[in-house]
This record gives structure tokens, C-alpha cells and sequence, in this order.
């Protein structure tokens, strides 16, 4: 991806190799195939590509900190995890073009593989100290209710609870890690308001939202870009990289595309 940094370029390809031995020796064969479906056919990689660059512009040298590393690996997961679940309540027959994990292995498969990443993702956050697994706790409690109101069909208000949250996450596992909670309250907006933009893009290619809706979340994240950038200084790789996310949610594009 052109916009992003070399260094950020290649502490995703590091990521990835991680991602990719997630279960690799996992039994039964049934199970190992289901955790492992996502890994093997990644999306954007949207979630681990915002927490590296984010990371990036706050301290150049954090993209070959382990612990960084670590973090763009757990968020990933539970967006995996989410893939699953979301599969089987909304009986989703393809993602990205291809049969989902429900489909080839079974509802009740999908459930248990979403058990298990859920379980890795824990053992791998404890690696990152407590604060970091207090906070993806309400994280995944947030995205439980965000499911619930999407089954109850209450679209504006699941927004911010069904895909804020990891995108949330995205950006204040690294602000943690990297001791700048002076910033946490400012970057919770910003990942809240990215999160809206990104469901709000989505639902407006099911016409399920008015450009107009779009257009403020998306005046929003840019105001709060702008706080952030007073605090922080030049914020350029992620100010970047979050303006080609707006411009690609503004032409409804940005969730169905298959890279960024």
C-alpha cells in the first residue's frame, strides 16, 4: 500500500507472518480449519494497518516493538472473531467473494473456532499487562451489544457499538503501550468516530444511511485529527492514511473493497 510508511510496510508483513501461525498445529483438523479459514484468506488487515501507523507517527521506533506487534496481532483476531459470529447470525453464505467458515464447516464449528481465537486473544493480551486486558474486555463486552442491537434491527445505535470498538482499539492499545495516556480520552473519539465512518459507509452502499450522515462523522474525525496533531505534533503517516479513509467511505467504497 503506496500511502503507508516502508517501516510500517514491513511491521504488517511481520504481522502477518505471526497471524498466519495462529493454530497451525491446533486438533481436531475440523476445528484447526475453521480458526484458521480468515488467517488464511485476510481482508484489509484495516485494524493491525491503523494500529501500526498510528504507533508509527507517535514514536518512529515503536513498528519493531514486540509489543506493538503483538497488539496489531490481538486486534485482528477478535475481528476475526466477529467474522465468525457474524456469519452465523446473519447466515452470511459469502465474504469477500468466497463460501464463509459456516458454510464449509457448520454454525456450531464456526462458534467453538470464535471460543478458541477469543481464548488466544486473552493469552496473548496478558503478554501486554493487565490495563491492556481489562480494556479488550469491555471492548468485547461493547461489540456484544452491538450485535444485540444489530439482531434488533436498531442500525444507528449498533454503529458505534458493532465496529467502533476494534477500530477503537486500534488506536489505544498503542497509546497505552507507548505510555501517552495524556492522549487516550482524544484517541477513544477518534476510533469511536473512524468506526461510525466505516459501518455508516457500509450501510450507506445497503442504503441504509444519508451521504449527509456520513459527511458529519466525517467532519468529526478530521476535527478530532486535528486535537490530536496539536498534541502529539506532525502526525503526518496517520493523518494520511485517515484522510484516504474518508475519501473512500465518502464514495461508499471503502468496506467493499478487498484492500486498502
Amino acid at each position: 500500500m503506496s500511502i503507508l510508511p516502508q517501516e510500517v510496510s514491513t511491521a504488517l508483513e511481520q504481522v502477518k507472518l505471526q497471524l498466519y501461525k495462529v493454530g497451525e498445529g491446533l486438533e481436531p483438523q475440523s476445528l484447526r480449519n475453521t480458526v484458521r479459514y480468515y488467517v488464511e484468506t485476510p481482508g484489509k488487515l484495516l485494524r493491525p494497518t491503523l494500529l501500526l501507523t498510528f504507533s508509527y507517527s507517535l514514536d518512529r521506533r515503536s513498528v519493531i516493538d514486540p509489543r506493538v506487534l503483538e497488539a496489531a496481532v490481538i486486534v485482528e483476531l477478535l475481528h476475526i472473531v466477529s467474522l465468525l459470529q457474524d456469519d452465523v447470525m446473519d447466515r452470511h453464505e459469502e465474504r469477500r467473494g468466497v463460501k464463509t467458515p459456516r458454510v464449509l464447516y457448520g454454525d456450531e464449528r464456526s462458534i467453538v473456532a470464535s471460543d478458541w481465537l477469543i481464548a488466544e486473544s486473552i493469552k496473548r493480551a496478558m503478554r501486554l499487562g493487565p490495563e491492556i486486558v481489562n480494556y479488550l474486555a469491555e471492548v468485547a463486552q461493547r461489540l456484544s451489544i452491538g450485535q444485540a442491537l444489530d439482531l434488533d434491527r436498531e442500525f444507528e445505535k449498533a454503529a458505534e457499538y458493532k465496529t467502533a470498538p476494534l477500530i477503537e482499539a486500534s488506536l489505544v492499545m498503542p497509546t497505552v503501550i507507548l505510555g501517552r495516556r495524556d492522549l487516550i480520552e482524544s484517541v477513544k473519539s477518534l476510533g469511536r468516530s473512524l468506526g461510525v465512518l466505516y459501518q455508516y459507509s457500509d450501510d450507506y452502499a445497503d442504503e441504509k444511511v444519508e451521504r449527509s450522515q456520513m459527511s458529519a462523522v466525517a467532519s468529526e474525525v478530521k476535527n478530532l485529527l486535528t486535537k490530536i496533531r496539536r498534541a502529539v505534533g506532525d502526525l503526518s503517516p496517520f493523518e494520511k492514511l485517515v484522510k484516504y479513509l474518508i475519501n473512500k467511505a465518502l464514495e461508499g467504497a471503502l468496506t467493499i473493497s478487498q484492500k486498502l
